[in-house]
């Protein structure tokens, strides 16, 4: 007997915004540094007669993602309430879109970039956009309270639904680092996992096709909830797809549950389908429908950065890197912008080099250095070539060559150039009686 596995995606990923989803409050990231519910409004809490507004710039943002990801974004679209009662979810439902989602269809291709041996398409099922819940804290007086902060709850989150192409541990592992990278670099999300701002929902089943017959026979399928960290998924996938098939071969039945995991990473059973809720799915009466224009999409695509792709190829076909010094330089913010103004500087990597060593040798300050550097950037654009100074010799013009090789000397000059710079808190007397007094 063959066996398939058969993996697919639900990404949930928090929608970078200034505000929430459907109140005012800020959705600065106060859980990090700030006081449990800090960042709550009325409607986040649930107080009787509050309603939701929904914010314009999560749909700005969720349509950068589908523009991105090829999809079909529905002029018409609404919310529902998904419900489900627990402790950090005060409306007891979700605002969701589960029968008329935001957008369908799209894709994100898997290249060599992305670590996988063959390139792989993964097409997208539909995007949503919905609410984030608050988060539960254990009390720090009795381990038997559990403290509620609803600084998160209310966000909005952006759901991706993959269709199920995904047929092995490390797929899923470079379509999640990808996309992550994906609404990190078009603005739509942030790159902390840690904090549960990313989280994956992971579907996996095992197809089987015997000797006698030619065709798969589907899977049942488990499902893998909350998956926040790239160093467990390969473990928790690679467990399941190995518990299923030794189900299989056994010549037992795979059971639908959900799956959760353990310390070491391997899946545990959470419920099965008999446990599974009824989440009771209604339209959001609160909420009119989503209209979203044509105008308003083409306003949103002009501004889209170049595809991840596209500027992986630019930088391997105009500037010769290798795949990582390309992905060194894309997963740092702003890092491919300064490489490529640095390759397109007007100076040499000579005349680089000659100011560099000026200052490695003790010949010039770093602070001179910076005024020659600035000298030679302003003379390298308004003159040729061949008319150009030297770091040297504009050090010697302006006097800044440290004649003297000493260490005492080199701290002199330093100390001049410092005085000189701060020439209005030289002479203040509290700033002196604070530095050189032990009063």
């Amino acid at each position: 007997m063959q066996f398939l596995p058969v993996i697919g995606l639900e990404v949930h990923a928090q929608i970078k915004s200034s505000a929430k989803l459907f109140s005012a409050a800020p959705s600065a990231i106060s859980r990090l540094t700030g006081a449990p519910n800090a960042n709550v409004a009325l409607f986040d809490a649930a107080f009787p007669g509050s309603l939701p507004t929904l914010n314009r710039e999560c749909v700005q943002l969720a349509l950068r993602a589908a523009i991105a990801l090829d999809s079909d974004i529905h002029h018409r679209s609404a919310f529902d309430r998904k419900h489900y009662f627990y402790p950090d979810l005060p409306h007891g439902y979700q605002i969701t879109q589960h029968f008329n989602p935001f957008a369908t269809g799209g894709y994100l291709d898997l290249t060599k970039y992305d670590g996988v041996d063959t390139e792989k398409r993964i097409r997208i099922h539909q995007i949503q956009i919905e609410q984030d819940s608050g988060k539960l804290l254990p009390s720090n007086t009795s381990p038997a309270n559990v403290l509620v902060d609803l600084n998160r709850a209310g966000l909005g989150v952006l759901e991706i639904v993959t269709r199920p192409d995904f047929s092995s541990a490390s797929e899923v592992l470079a379509f999640m680092r990808k996309s992550q990278r994906l609404l990190w670099h078009i603005g739509v999300a942030s790159s902390d996992m840690d904090e549960g701002a990313w989280r994956c929902d992971v579907n996996i089943s095992v197809s089987t096709k015997s000797q006698k017959s030619d065709l798969w026979k589907e899977g049942v399928r488990t499902e893998l909830k909350h998956v926040s960290k790239f160093n467990v998924v390969r473990t928790a996938i690679e467990f399941e797809i190995a518990r299923q098939i030794s189900i299989l071969k056994s010549g037992r039945e795979v059971l639908q549950e959900t799956m959760g995991l353990d310390e070491n990473g391997h899946t545990i059973r959470l419920r099965g389908k008999e446990d599974a809720p009824d989440y009771r799915y209604m339209p959001e009466p609160d909420l009119p429908a989503l209209i979203v224009t044509d105008r308003l999409i083409n306003q949103v695509a002009k501004l889209m950065p170049e595809s991840l792709d596209a500027r992986r190829d630019r930088l391997e076909k105009d500037y010769g890197l290798n795949m990582f010094s390309i992905g060194v330089l894309m997963d740092e913010p702003g890092a491919v912008e300064y490489y490529e103004a640095l390759a397109n500087c007007p100076l040499s990597i000579h005349e680089f080099g000659a100011l560099i060593d000026l200052v490695e040798d003790g010949k010039i300050s770093g602070i001179r250095g910076k005024d020659v550097l600035a000298i030679m950037f302003e003379s390298a654009v308004s003159e040729q070539s061949d008319k150009r100074l030297s770091a040297l010799e504009i050090a010697r013009i302006n006097d800044w060559l440290i004649e003297n090789d000493s260490e005492e000397h080199y701290l002199d000059i330093i100390v001049d150039e410092l005085l000189a710079k701060h020439e209005d808190l030289v002479n203040v007397p509290e700033l002196y009686y604070y530095y050189f007094t032990d009063s």
